[in-house]
């Protein structure tokens, strides 16, 4: 304390946040990493969700949820509507064009080989699987790929706790804006980040959610003070934090899975 005012160690950090997406025309680089699914049994569509990309050393993979590509529960493997017992075998991707980055191109990747075997990776937690899936991208021919930063943020060294706000990134009952961009929606953490909820390495987001949101990313941003782990206070201002997967779970909350676990699971990837 001196002269009655307390000393706060302030520090700024200031990065440019937007992507250029054509000459007059301004996007987050968030925005154009979500990506607009469409699930398919052979010519039948199932239904809606969304997806993003990340890369290993020599590979691109799409993100999204377990229940999305198998139309099952992860706790249980039951059938999430056992009217319609059917898994997708293939998925629509809309991704930017390489050769003009205002247009959209679909691509369309094979959920199971010949034999009707997953051709994605999955993980289990005991004998549940983990509700995030990662299948490698086999055509990317005439697209722009943007992956998730998975690994590093400005934001690392910020203390997140219960009510802090963000965003989720994803497709509501399949709407999507201008040049099928995300819908961003805010929620706010509902439980102790540090803490595990049933037994997973999830968060409990409090959000207004609809189908079409799984296999969303999600991300921490802030443009004010923010408070560090040592805490200090500082303002950072540039590319967000990802904060992991979301899992639509009731219309008032959804689980996040959370982006420290699901790194060790992306690093191990060939």
């Amino acid at each position: 304390m001196r002269n009655g005012l307390l000393k706060i160690s302030l520090f700024v950090i200031i990065l440019l946040p937007l992507f250029a997406w054509s000459q007059n025309k301004l996007t987050r680089i968030e925005s154009i990493q979500s990506l607009f699914l469409e699930l398919y049994y052979k010519d039948t569509k199932l239904g809606t969700a969304t997806g993003f990309v990340i890369r290993s050393e020599t590979q691109n993979y799409l993100v999204t949820n377990y229940h999305v590509v198998t139309n099952k529960r992860p706790d249980n493997g039951e059938w999430l509507n056992p009217k319609i017992p059917i898994s997708p075998d293939m998925v629509k991707i809309q991704f930017l064009s390489k050769d003009t980055t205002e247009n959209m191109i679909e691509i369309e990747e094979r959920l199971l080989d010949k034999n009707g075997q997953p051709l994605w990776y999955e993980n289990e937690i005991g004998n549940e699987k983990v509700d995030v899936v990662e299948l490698p991208l086999k055509d990317t021919t005439g697209v722009e790929i943007f992956p998730v930063n998975y690994k590093t943020s400005a934001y690392d060294n910020v203390l997140i706790t219960p009510t802090e706000r963000v965003f989720i990134l994803g497709f509501p009952l399949g709407l999507r804006s201008d040049h099928d961009l995300p819908i961003w929606k805010s929620g706010l953490i509902a439980s102790e980040p540090d803490f595990n909820q049933e037994g997973k390495p999830i968060i409990w987001i409090d959000a207004e959610t609809f189908q079409g949101m799984s296999g969303a990313p999600v991300y921490f941003m802030s443009k004010g003070m923010v408070t560090l782990k040592d805490g200090k206070s500082a303002i950072i201002s540039g590319p967000s934090k990802f904060m992991g997967v979301f899992s639509h779970k009731l219309p008032v909350y959804g689980a996040l899975w959370k982006a420290s676990y699901l790194k060790d699971i992306f690093d191990k990837l060939p």
